[in-house]
């Protein structure tokens, strides 16, 4: 396999985790579901879904403005 055909996987691969990612938080929003990330520690929180889909809504927009 190329440095080419590795660097086009690696990049698929991670755009359907983005994506995979990003439906779950859709979805536990929407049935106003927790996720459980991991804080700066490494320490587990429990956080409502719709709080993470907005700060990820945020950040988008920013970045786009940019």
């Amino acid at each position: 396999m190329s440095e080419q055909e590795e660097i086009r996987l690696f990049d698929k691969i991670s755009n359907g985790l983005k994506e995979s990612y990003e439906t779950l938080l859709k979805r536990k929003a929407a049935l106003g579901q927790d996720m459980v990330i991991a804080d700066a520690s490494g320490q587990p929180v429990v956080v409502p879904a719709a709080d993470l889909l907005a700060k990820r809504e945020e950040k988008i927009r920013e970045t786009d403005r940019k």
